[in-house]
């Protein structure tokens, strides 16, 4: 079990250097973008951008599911792998920010800088309209995925969905957490209403890590049980049964 622990510590750190690397390539394409916005001359590198956010987004999410068996295993590295892979999932969500609020509604990086006091109003309106557009499409995407995800059918695959799951809610709570542009108020909270983009698919996340941990605790019981049944099976299939086994009297009485 320990040996095994160990081989996915390896693989956190190898996978973790590679979203690192799809982090910088992200940047390094988006800083580019943001120079020639700067310019006066349209972006170049925006689908590629989203396809690097979108790859260091799914890795992620595998990577915090190695982090959890890590935990559940109390391995002595399950804290530090959990740090260097939040710490992977704040840049992404920095990163994504900055892409939103930079590239797609195509303020100036200046622009972004200036307090908002400071700004002009049609400029504070054009950039927050389009912030909040791309955070509810964002939300509408997220909570599609929560309705259409499934549950699992054995405990690897609930595992896997459990995960994934995990770390998707981090990337949710990161939404819930950020104050919206012009309002100052929070995208969603513990017990906010509805109303707030960040509410329902909050409520919705929150629910299946809920359901979805209970069901794993009970899948891992079943499949306790099951193994043991199997075990109990092969014995009993692989036992000398005839009358001159020597051990057959104190089989009978474990049947008595």
């Amino acid at each position: 079990r320990l040996e095994r622990l160990q081989r996915i510590v390896s693989k956190l750190q190898m996978e973790s250097g590679l979203c690192e690397e799809q982090l910088n390539q992200a940047d390094t394409l988006l800083q580019s973008d943001v120079r020639l916005l700067n310019a006066g001359k349209p972006p170049q590198k925006a689908a590629e951008i989203e396809r690097d956010l979108d790859k260091a987004d799914a890795m992620i999410r595998l990577l915090f599911n190695d982090v959890q068996t890590l935990k559940d295993g109390r391995h002595p590295q399950g804290e530090q792998m959990y740090r260097r892979v939040y710490r992977l999932h704040e840049r992404l969500v920095a990163i994504r920010t900055e892409y939103n609020l930079r590239l797609k509604s195509g303020a100036p990086a200046a622009a972004v800088s200036v307090p908002l006091g400071q700004r002009p109003r049609q400029e504070l309106d054009e950039a927050t309209l389009r912030y909040l557009q791309d955070l509810l499409a964002w939300v509408e995407e997220n909570q599609r995925r929560l309705g259409a995800a499934e549950w699992g059918v054995d405990l690897p695959t609930v595992e896997s969905h459990l995960g994934s799951h995990r770390g998707l809610h981090h990337s949710i709570e990161e939404c819930a957490g950020r104050r919206m542009p012009g309002t100052g108020e929070m995208c969603g909270e513990e017990g906010a209403d509805t109303a707030r983009p960040c509410a329902r698919p909050q409520n919705s996340s929150k629910s299946r890590l809920r359901h979805l941990e209970s069901l794993h605790g009970f899948v891992s019981a079943a499949t306790k049980e099951l193994m043991w049944l199997n075990e109990k099976e092969e014995e009993e299939v692989n036992f000398d049964w005839s009358d001159r086994n020597p051990n057959m009297a104190a089989k009978k009485e474990n049947y008595s």
